[in-house]
């Protein structure tokens, strides 16, 4: 069967032959149907990404862990059928408390491992076996397609639910007791940057969005469809608006500064993006402010099964809320034999690629 795999340690990515798995006493197995392609799968094929290792006793990976998948065999009498859609989870439990009770999102220890980054098989392939425990049913299967989405969203869910627990910590000031007072911005507009942008516009806030390109207005458009203001920052020349909430998805140390000095008092920064490149200075006086006006800097990753769950029911309200919009984020669907190109490079004009095994 086909599968994409990577060498740990070397950059590049190539289609190969591997054997079927065999499915094992309560494992399932699935016919992956598709899989997504996001910044990650692209550190990974470039190597950038210092934490990737092969399960053990291999050197190489097979990567992908945005995935839909269909269920095509299974023990008699499992509490999953045959036929069964599904959406596999990427983070796999160690052995802290957190992991233990299910929410290795918050693992203390770092003993865990990730399908398709880190010390396990991923999903670009075109089977996989599975234990139960670690798939979310599709419950809407119209979704189609867009169910892949699922797991960058996610996180996003996640992000949303720690903010809100830190923003209690003060009174929104909105006269309706809501928070359609309080203004967003989002730095970035890819994928990650416009789920943020419908999560929050979801929940009576108003966003604003940016990043340095729009190729024919088109992330412009799809903003303004969401409920969100998108604008162009091409440099630092142009300054960030000050809001409550400041989403960074981008990794650039700058952007992230501009936006942690843009926040008003009470105001949360939720940090995403990641690039291992790039510094930034910060001065005496941003400390101060950011004790002064109690503002929060929040780290975010990963998601538990209940954010799996969430996410799709979200998928499900967006998709009849927002026609059209969650089917306009992919801008390209390719078979596996055209899928190495994509992941060594992101085409002009992506928001979502996706890799149909079907």
């Amino acid at each position: 069967m086909r599968a994409i795999s990577i060498r740990v340690g070397a950059p590049g990515a190539s289609l190969v032959q591997v054997p079927e798995p065999r499915r094992r006493g309560g494992e399932v197995l699935l016919r992956t149907l598709y899989t997504g392609i996001c910044g990650t799968d692209r550190g990974l094929v470039r190597n950038q990404l210092p934490f990737a290792r092969p399960p053990p006793g291999s050197e190489s990976l097979i990567i992908g862990h945005e995935a839909l998948a269909r269920v095509e065999d299974v023990d008699s009498g499992a509490k999953i059928r045959k036929g069964t859609l599904v959406v596999p989870m990427v983070r796999r439990p160690g052995k802290c408390l957190n992991c233990l009770i299910g929410r290795q999102d918050n693992c203390s220890d770092g003993d865990f491992v990730e399908a398709g980054i880190r010390g396990l098989d991923g999903f670009m392939r075109d089977y996989f076996t599975d234990d139960p425990t670690y798939l979310v049913r599709v419950e809407d299967e119209s979704l189609g397609m867009l169910a892949v989405l699922t797991e960058p969203l996610k996180n996003i869910v996640k992000a949303y639910e720690v903010y809100d627990l830190v923003s209690r910590r003060a009174l929104t000031n909105c006269r309706d007791g809501s928070r359609s007072c309080l203004t967003v911005t989002i730095a970035g507009a890819g994928p990650i940057g416009m789920l943020f942008a419908m999560i929050f516009v979801s929940n009576g806030m108003d966003v604003k969005m940016f990043s340095r390109h729009d190729p024919e207005g088109f992330l412009s458009e799809t903003a303004s469809k969401i409920g969100a203001e998108y604008f162009l920052r091409e440099d630092r020349s142009k300054p960030i608006p000050q809001s409550d909430v400041f989403v960074d998805t981008t990794g650039n140390p700058g952007v992230v500064v501009d936006g942690v000095r843009a926040l008003r008092p009470n105001g949360v920064a939720i940090l995403f993006g990641t690039d291992p490149s790039g510094s930034e200075p910060v001065s005496g006086q941003d400390i101060i402010d950011v004790v002064e006006k109690n503002v929060t800097i929040i780290g975010t990753v990963d998601g538990a099964k209940e954010h799996y769950i969430k996410a799709l029911s979200y998928l499900s309200s967006w998709k009849n809320s927002y026609p059209g919009v969650l089917e306009s984020m992919i801008t390209a669907v390719v078979p596996p034999e055209e899928a190495i190109p994509i992941l060594m490079e992101k085409p002009a004009g992506e928001i979502k690629s996706v890799i149909r095994w079907e």
